[in-house]
């Protein structure tokens, strides 16, 4: 069995309204899910490899509720990480060795992976905003909420049990696209989150 472990910098985005009413249990707000995902490892290791400083992202896309499945995905990785750093966070982040949302989507709920996608990774972001680019691929800006008149605002949302992860402040997607073989989209003022997660095998523990 492998034994890993990271602490990272998470963004996340979707097409859902602000919040995403996936984290409540309740249908996307199109029906359908495109979303995705960006760690920026601030230490990590995957049994003798270290994942100090690594990046991958992954792509996400459900006909319908991501529980009833039938998904397609893709795995990006950090062209900066070493061959065993990429062979490591490949394993991770396609569910190969587990890890809660890593492992139940990738063995049970997604149906078709793309192949990995080894490609340079940005990932800029100060309390809540900033932007992510995945070479060639995908891009999003993120800033805080605010209120018509300006005032902004920072709603925090805390899952106890979350899988993905445990408290995170919901921010506005301000433009976000991909473009990969059937995994297209392009959304603007759409739902975003940052948060510092913790993951082990086992799963999301902070």
């Amino acid at each position: 069995m492998n034994r890993w472990n990271f602490e990272a910098d998470y963004f996340t985005a979707c097409n859902c309204d602000w919040g995403c009413p996936c984290n409540f249990n309740a249908r996307p707000s199109e029906g359908r899910c495109m979303g995705w995902g960006v760690w920026n490892v601030v230490r990590g290791q995957f049994n003798e490899v270290s994942l100090d400083g690594t990046r991958f992202a992954l792509y996400y896309k459900f006909p319908g509720p991501v529980e009833e499945g039938g998904g397609t995905a893709c795995a990006y990785i950090d062209s900066r990480a070493n061959g065993a750093q990429q062979n490591a966070l490949t394993e991770i982040g396609t569910g190969k060795a587990g890890g809660g949302i890593f492992g139940l989507f990738g063995a049970e709920l997604v149906t078709t992976w793309l192949p990995t996608k080894v490609v340079p990774i940005e990932f800029e972001f100060v309390d809540g905003t900033g932007r992510v680019s995945i070479e060639g691929f995908g891009e999003a800006e993120s800033e805080l909420l605010s209120y018509p008149d300006g005032t902004i605002i920072r709603p925090e949302l805390e899952l106890p049990h979350g899988i993905e992860y445990k408290q995170g402040l919901m921010t506005n997607a301000k433009r976000w696209w991909w473009r990969d073989e059937d995994l297209l989209a392009s959304y603007a003022d759409r739902y975003g989150a940052v948060a510092r997660v913790k993951f082990t095998e086992d799963g999301c523990i902070g």
